[in-house]
């Protein structure tokens, strides 16, 4: 235990309980339907109608085209409709041109910018923050053995974001399994260009950001505790080592993305979004048959509006030696693959709250 505690470190947690059975029957080949595909299913039927009337020439062109615009933009096959699983092979294509992929370490092709600090208090306290983009993240390690009322925790993490002394960009739960073997980890990810004023009353520039990033996470360290549940706020040390645990990858090692896999230092590693969200704590503490690391990820991030947005995403890992890279079957919930954006799973998965 470190001095990070900060006077919060009591609590025990509640005792694991007894895996409980649950089965999803939800099978959306439709849902969800965004504004974008209102607009062209809009546009498709108009220009069926002045076809018909005889507005437009070629009717049977017209009205065809309209009919496979309409299919394309509907129907679903692994989460996502044909025009969809188009603009993901463009965009996958594209980046893989992008030169910063060619970086050694797998931590910087994820996040290029990835800076680490050590911050120190006036009381002496030192804490671990994190920097990408423009952003600053902490992470709270829940206390060995604690199996918290993940429930409860989002709830917290809510209350946090919404904390009007400093708001918070994103915060994120992070629960990552291995061998039988479960970590619960929290990260808090605080924007100067979001909330100035927090930074500002801390101090100038960096120093400020630090501060107003470390609080944050000292004040959600304060409500775990008074749920029961004791943690630590990881000093730079003992974040760089829970990263690279949660990677899967220990050492620099060369990286490969492909489009059923992302790869790195021995790893063949998969990403997956669940079909339905009935019970996000049965999504998080998912275990996959055969996989090394199993990565389960809660984030709540602000859009441009600046409200809220929930995100979940799974992770699997298998080390080198296996003859195929992790499959949907592998998982006892309905979850479809990232095909083409397993890069950016992986990066939604680290203990960062980055955005997508």
């Amino acid at each position: 235990m470190t001095a990070a505690d900060a006077g919060v470190s009591a609590g025990g947690g509640t005792a694991p309980e007894a895996p409980r059975p649950r089965r999803f029957t939800v099978a959306p080949f439709v849902l969800p339907i965004g504004f974008a595909q209102i607009a062209v299913w809009e546009s498709a039927l108009v220009a069926t109608l002045l076809a018909v009337h005889g507005v437009l020439p070629a009717k049977l062109v017209v009205t065809v085209l309209a009919v496979l615009v309409v299919v394309s933009t509907s129907v679903r096959f692994a989460g996502r409709h044909l025009a969809g699983w188009a603009l993901t092979w463009v965009s996958y294509r594209l980046l893989q041109h992008d030169e910063r992929r060619q970086a050694a370490d797998p931590l910087r092709v994820l996040a290029h910018d990835f800076r680490l600090r050590q911050h120190v208090d006036r009381a002496g306290n030192r804490f671990g923050v994190a920097g990408v983009g423009d952003g600053w993240t902490t992470v709270i390690r829940l206390r060995e053995g604690v199996e918290p009322d993940v429930a409860k925790v989002l709830d917290l993490l809510r209350a946090a974001c919404d904390n009007p002394e400093i708001p918070l960009a994103g915060a994120q739960l992070l629960v990552r399994t291995s061998f039988g073997e479960r970590t619960y980890l929290v990260a808090v990810r605080y924007r100067a260009s979001e909330a100035p004023l927090a930074a500002l009353a801390r101090g100038d520039g960096e120093a400020g950001e630090l501060r107003a990033t470390t609080r944050a996470a000292l004040a959600l360290m304060g409500a775990l505790a008074k749920a029961g549940y004791g943690s630590t706020l990881l000093e730079a040390g003992e974040l760089a080592t829970e990263l690279r645990a949660t990677l899967g990858a220990d050492a620099p090692a060369p990286v490969a993305d492909g489009w059923r896999s992302w790869s790195a230092g021995g790893t063949a590693q998969a990403g997956f979004v669940p079909l339905t969200r009935e019970d996000v704590p049965v999504l998080l503490t998912s275990t996959a048959r055969g996989a090394a690391l199993t990565v389960g990820s809660f984030t709540l991030r602000r859009n441009r509006f600046g409200r809220l947005t929930e995100e979940v995403t799974l992770r699997l890992v298998r080390y080198a030696g296996t003859r195929r890279p992790p499959r949907t079957r592998d998982l006892d919930v309905p979850v479809v693959p990232l095909y083409g954006r397993h890069a950016a799973a992986v990066r939604r998965t680290l203990p960062l709250a980055l955005p997508g």
